[in-house]
């Protein structure tokens, strides 16, 4: 524009060519038709969005709420959503189902009307428990399961299965919720499970709510307290956090509390790896089997800080299970012969490999092998229905790992007279390869959940109810090389797996005589 102002003229005629003027329509004023035609549009928007849906879409806006929350929402058996939600249900008699895990299953059935504007129904469900703790004990066994999957990566998250399964529960139990997270605390292999593990004690301290700031110095004095009561879980724990427990491990609580608790002064640390043998007794025979006398004393475990356990007395078999004494059960089990696979494998009792034998020269006959644990608990309670009368009282049974470890040390240094055969590994070849893989015996399965903490103890039912996707199995077979299993080495197995390298060998105990 020149300094003059001689361009003002010029630039309001510009504007004034901009201007769009617009006419009334039918002797109506632009203003009006203009209110009508904005009104118009909203009109047709409000008319898709709340009135068009009920016309082509017939039924209601259902809004679903459970306590507690997290339930599976069916409507006709099909899968909706999980609560709480809101879905559309199309009109018509309708079931609604809520299912949530240790839970009875909610159904209600309900006429779903429809009209021009869609209708909004609500649904709240209180669903009760089938049995007290019933969730927290499934939420338990799925944490068990997710324990032998290692650590949480970033390509998935191991959910909090029970600390879930507490906050459902929401126990009133507090004493029987507290045997449960102790039984369950001898899964903790990881970080995960531990967070998962500390979460749940909180939960359970609060009947299933967050903690007040009183309970929460509550729940952790529980926690430490349990920690200065099972010194070895703090020697766990410590290995599993790493640096992160350095503070722990160089305070003064932790070498009062834990080291000189596990490892008094006056025994200092030196062979703490060396566990204490067994003492045998007499011999007895049951079922064709011979069985040695076990002394009970004080078990010193070969872990790094010798934890040391009570073991009642009881009998072993010097030898494996063989096919001979297999068939005596067979022939009063048909159900468990060999033609009688398919149906053992459709109830999940055994696997496809259940009784087939190798054909390698060096399998250690005539131990019978290819048994599950469920096959072999089977033969366990047959042969107690064949103990001499002198033994009332007393019951068949697999031995505990910490039996099994109690004896295999002892005939590992040869105290047992050379009576139990073939239960751990020659420490080295004496002659050819070959004789020494016949010498060798196989795996043997033991009666306890498979657990990576197995020496800490926890009442036999909370055990029980946790459970174990695995159990254990000890000793080594003919196809491992000499002096790489140890007495003290461990493995687990699905119940119903069935391997040419895993056999057992029972034990005679006093009823309920279990460590």
């Amino acid at each position: 524009m020149p300094p003059d102002g001689s361009g003002k003229n010029d630039l309001k005629d510009a504007v004034a060519e901009d201007q769009v003027r617009l006419k009334p329509l039918f002797g109506v004023k632009p203003g009006k038709y203009l209110a009508a035609l904005y009104l118009l549009v909203l009109v047709v928007i409000l008319f898709f969005v709340l009135v068009f849906s009920g016309i082509t879409r017939r039924g209601s806006m259902v809004t679903f709420t459970t306590e507690p929350s997290g339930a599976a929402v069916r409507v006709d058996d099909v899968f909706l959503n999980t609560s709480p939600c809101t879905v559309f249900v199309e009109e018509g008699r309708r079931r609604f189902d809520v299912v949530l895990p240790g839970f009875d299953v909610f159904s209600q059935e309900q006429d779903v009307a429809s009209a021009i504007f869609p209708r909004r129904l609500s649904v709240h469900a209180v669903l009760g428990e089938k049995k007290p703790l019933y969730a927290m004990i499934l939420g338990a066994e799925d944490a068990a399961a997710w324990s032998f999957t290692g650590e949480s990566v970033e390509m998935y998250q191991i959910p909090l299965s029970l600390s879930e399964g507490v906050y459902r529960s929401a126990p009133a139990d507090a004493e029987a919720a507290n045997r449960l997270l102790v039984a369950a605390a001898r899964f903790t292999s990881t970080r995960a499970f531990l967070k998962d593990l500390l979460r749940a004690k909180f939960f359970a301290d609060n009947v299933g709510r967050s903690p007040s700031p009183f309970n929460a110095c509550f729940s952790v004095a529980d926690i430490f307290q349990f920690v200065a009561g099972n010194p070895a879980f703090a020697v766990v724990l410590a290995e599993l956090l790493g640096e992160s427990a350095k503070p722990l491990l160089e305070s003064a609580w932790y070498r009062k509390n834990v080291i000189e608790a596990v490892f008094p002064p006056d025994t200092g640390t030196q062979g703490r790896g060396s566990p204490s043998g067994a003492r045998f007794g007499g011999s007895l025979g049951a079922g064709g089997l011979r069985f040695v006398e076990v002394e009970g004393g004080l078990f010193r475990l070969a872990t790094d800080f010798g934890y040391e356990l009570p073991v009642k007395s009881f009998y072993i078999a010097a030898n494996e299970v063989s096919d001979g004494e297999w068939a005596a059960f067979l022939a009063e089990n048909p159900e468990w012969r060999a033609e009688n696979t398919v149906s053992l494998v459709q109830k999940g009792l055994v696997n496809g490999q259940y009784m087939v034998k190798p054909g390698d020269a060096a399998y250690p006959a005539p131990a019978v092998c290819g048994i599950s644990w469920f096959a072999a608990e089977a033969y366990c309670r047959w042969l107690s229905t064949k103990l001499p009368p002198a033994l009332a009282g007393w019951t068949v049974r697999l031995p505990s790992e910490i039996e099994w470890e109690y004896v295999a040390f002892s005939v590992a240094r040869g105290l047992d007279g050379g009576r139990v055969e073939k239960m751990v590994l020659p420490d080295r070849p004496e002659n050819t390869a070959k004789t020494e893989a016949v010498e060798a015996g196989l795996w043997e399965w033991c009666a306890d959940p498979f657990v990576p903490i197995y020496f800490l103890g926890a009442d036999a039912e909370s055990i029980a109810a946790i459970g174990s996707p695995k159990r254990g199995v000890r000793g080594g077979s003919w196809i491992n090389p000499a002096g790489t299993v140890l007495p003290e080495t461990r493995a687990g197995l699905a119940p119903s797996s069935c391997s040419p390298f895993v056999s057992f060998r029972p034990v005679i105990v006093q009823e309920g005589g279990r460590r």
